[in-house]
């Protein structure tokens, strides 16, 4: 990843949120959500640079994420892949699996876990929201533009434009684009 690239990723966070006036420095010193994903973005650029002022910078902000981390309650380290427009409508108790892929424009609740089973890795697709509760075990692919309802358990594929609930989740109705509005506060 490349300055440009990371810049990049942190204007598509800001862009999960209504803007206003003052636009990124606002929502930095405002939302713990916004502040957690750029710090997450920078810790993410610098890990990957070898030079020594990189490697002293990177210490710098893996300390601030981790204090973020305690702060906030989610569990996110700097390795996961996570495209742009990552938002946390609210925090805790949420535990996100380093090898975990995540799509863009996800919008993540409270108390979501999303794990390495036995048999893989979690791969989640673009527009996803994940509601309250929301448990992802195990080498389960969630496509694009789904709603994951609150407390459901995902060991299973979820397709595409999918509505699923339940324990385990199942698909219950086709998502259409009011229901994702709903979720978004543009």
């Amino acid at each position: 990843m490349n300055i440009k690239e990371c810049i990049l990723l942190i204007k598509q966070d800001l862009n999960m949120f209504p803007r206003k006036r003052l636009g990124c420095i606002k929502y930095f010193f405002s939302n713990a959500s916004f502040k957690f994903t750029v710090w997450f973005r920078i810790g993410s650029y610098l890990r990957t640079k070898k030079n020594i002022l990189a490697k002293i910078m990177y210490a710098l902000v893996f300390l601030i994420h981790k204090h973020n981390q305690y702060l906030t309650g989610i569990q996110m380290r700097l390795e996961t892949r996570v495209e742009g427009g990552l938002r946390f409508q609210h925090f805790s108790c949420i535990v996100i699996n380093e090898a975990t892929v995540i799509g863009k424009n996800c919008l993540v609740f409270q108390g979501v876990t999303i794990g390495v089973g036995t048999s893989g890795i979690p791969r989640i697709g673009n527009n996803v929201i994940l509601s309250s509760g929301v448990k992802v075990i195990g080498d389960v692919k969630i496509g694009n533009n789904v709603i994951v309802g609150a407390n459901a358990v995902v060991t299973k594929d979820i397709p595409d434009n999918s509505i699923a609930v339940g324990i385990p989740a199942k698909v219950i109705a086709n998502n259409s684009k009011e229901k994702m509005a709903q979720y978004y506060c543009h």
